[in-house]
C-alpha cells in the first residue's frame, strides 16, 4: 500500500465546527446591513428562514454566499431591495461580526486535537485549503485549540497578517510536531472551489503524488 505522506483538509465544517458561525455572522451583517439601506423590516426573514436558505448558498466565498442567499430570499417577492446591495461592501463588514461572536461559536469537531497529534506521530504533512480567510483560519483554530496559545493572534495588528499566518503555522508545527503545516485561501488562489486549484498548490508544496494524499471533505464543491 502506498504510504500517505499528507492529509489535505478543509476546515470549516471538517476540522472545526463553525456552522453557527456562519450562520449567525452572516445573518446579523446582512440584517444590520440591509436595515442601513432602509428596506423595511418586515421584508427581512426571521433568523429560522434566512438559515434555510444560507444552507442552499454555501460553498463558494463568503460574498458568494451573501449574493446567493439573498438573490434566493428577495428574486421572486422583493427584488428591488437587490438593487440597494453592494455586495463587497456586505462581505467587508463580515468579519467584525464574527470577530466577536467567534469564542459562542467556534468548536472543534471531536478528536481534531487526536487527530494533529497523530499527524505529527506519523510524520505526516497538513494542508489546510479553505474558501475563507487567513484571519478566519486564524481566528477558528485559535479559538478551537487553546493548547496552541494562539487564542488571541487573530487580534495582534501590530503584525501583519502574513506574519500573523506563519507565527500559527509555526505553532502547529511545534505543537503537534507535523512536518510541514500549508493553507490555501481564497486570497491565494484564482478560481473557487469546486475548482482543484487549492489542492493542486498544496500538493505542489509538499510534492506529492495524489496517491499519496487523503482529502477531506464536508461539502460536494470540496470532493
Amino acid at each position: 500500500m502506498q504510504k500517505i505522506k499528507a492529509i489535505i483538509s478543509d476546515a470549516d465544517g471538517t476540522l472545526v465546527n463553525t456552522l453557527y458561525l456562519i450562520r449567525h455572522g452572516q445573518y446579523e451583517t446582512a440584517v444590520a446591513y440591509l436595515l442601513e439601506r432602509g428596506i423595511p423590516r418586515n421584508d427581512i426573514p426571521t433568523y429560522e428562514i434566512y438559515e434555510n436558505f444560507i444552507n442552499k448558498a454555501i460553498g463558494g466565498s463568503t460574498r458568494e454566499t451573501f449574493e446567493k442567499t439573498l438573490h434566493l430570499l428577495f428574486d421572486k417577492t422583493h427584488k428591488h431591495h437587490l438593487s440597494k446591495i453592494n455586495f463587497a461592501e456586505l462581505d467587508a463588514r463580515l468579519g467584525h461580526v464574527q470577530d466577536k461572536i467567534a469564542p459562542l461559536y467556534v468548536r472543534p469537531f471531536q478528536g481534531l486535537n487526536k487527530l494533529f497529534m497523530w499527524l505529527g506521530g506519523n510524520k505526516i504533512n497538513l494542508g489546510i485549503f479553505t474558501s475563507g480567510t487567513r484571519h478566519g483560519i486564524i481566528r477558528n483554530f485559535g479559538v478551537s485549540l487553546p493548547n496552541l496559545e494562539c487564542t488571541d493572534l487573530f487580534r495582534a495588528e501590530d503584525i501583519s497578517p502574513s506574519e500573523r499566518l506563519q507565527t500559527f503555522i509555526a505553532q502547529m508545527e511545534a505543537v503537534y510536531d507535523i512536518p510541514h503545516v500549508a493553507i490555501v485561501t481564497h486570497e491565494d488562489i484564482t478560481k473557487s472551489k469546486p475548482d482543484p486549484e487549492g489542492i493542486l498548490m498544496l500538493m505542489q508544496q509538499f510534492d506529492v503524488k495524489p496517491e499519496e494524499i487523503v482529502v477531506l471533505g464536508d461539502h460536494g464543491v470540496d470532493m
